[in-house]
């Protein structure tokens, strides 16, 4: 059974306001973690830092040392102002790491409970009606924290000040994390890692929340490899997976060139991943 902790910058309204309304809705009480604040919630350390979401790179030693895993609540940004609920996974695929983290380095994902949690957005969207102003996606893998060695998921709540202040947005994100966990230890689905696609990656969405076999950790989009993907980042999407690697590898054909899809089939044949395109 994995424990998870959660985490949120003090700084994030949107963060802060969800990790609030999952304690107020949830029978949370205050707790002492290592953060300037802390609750917990049906045994979930839940730590608000000082630091933004993106620079949450203490998150082995708190809010919980023992935990498997850590979800941060979090905002999401668009420029285009793309009202949204998000799920994915920290990392850079590329050389540069604008928005914190390493260059080239990738977090632990975790398969499981990122397709409970976009599973879970979904219900709690209608539950509290922003159903019909949000989309619910994945995003492709992007920004920091990289140095954690525990898995990290973001649930994000997009995309302008808004959303960032809307309180049934933090309720949306606190049930959905709540679902999410009760679900957990019961998830039974195979890990795969994802390749190809646009930042919102329409197909392989689809997938987490269609295929109940399959379930999605890291999304390396088609920029990433226009960009040029950092050495061994192929590799690191299939095997930096908690509690296990990624069995499939699930390719967007029509996304990626030829020479870039070879790519990925050569990294998958030496782990013993089976290559899927759709």
């Amino acid at each position: 059974m994995a424990r998870v902790a959660a985490a949120f910058s003090l700084r994030d309204p949107a963060g802060r306001g969800a990790a609030r309304a999952f304690a107020e809705l949830f029978g949370g009480s205050r707790a002492e973690c290592g953060a300037p604040e802390c609750f917990e919630v049906d045994g979930v350390l839940v730590g608000g830092f000082e630091e933004d979401s993106i620079n949450l790179e203490m998150l082995d030693e708190a809010p919980d040392p023992a935990a498997d895993a850590v979800i941060v609540f979090s905002r999401h940004r668009s420029e285009a102002g793309k009202k949204s609920l998000t799920v994915h996974h920290p990392g850079n695929p590329t050389g540069s790491a604008p928005l914190g983290g390493e260059p080239g380095v990738l977090a632990t994902s975790y398969p499981a409970l990122s397709k409970l949690l976009l599973s879970s957005l979904v219900a709690a969207a209608e539950e509290t009606g922003l159903s019909e102003t949000h989309e619910v996606t994945l995003e492709a893998t992007h920004h920091g924290p990289t140095r954690p060695s525990k898995a990290i998921v973001f649930v994000e709540l997009g995309s302008v000040e808004e959303d960032w202040s809307n309180p049934r947005g933090w309720e949306t994100l606190a049930i959905a994390v709540k679902h999410a966990l009760e679900a957990l230890d019961n998830a039974k689905c195979r890990p795969a890692a994802g390749f190809g696609g646009g930042h919102y990656p329409i197909k392989h969405t689809r997938i987490q929340l269609e295929d109940p076999e399959v379930c999605i950790g890291h999304v390396i989009p088609k920029y990433a490899f226009q960009q040029g993907l950092a050495e061994g980042v192929i590799t690191q999407a299939l095997t930096k997976s908690y509690p296990a690697p990624a069995e499939k590898a699930i390719i967007e054909k029509k996304s990626l060139k030829a020479s870039q899809r070879r790519m990925i089939e050569e990294e998958a044949m030496k782990l013993g991943v089976k290559v899927v395109y759709i």
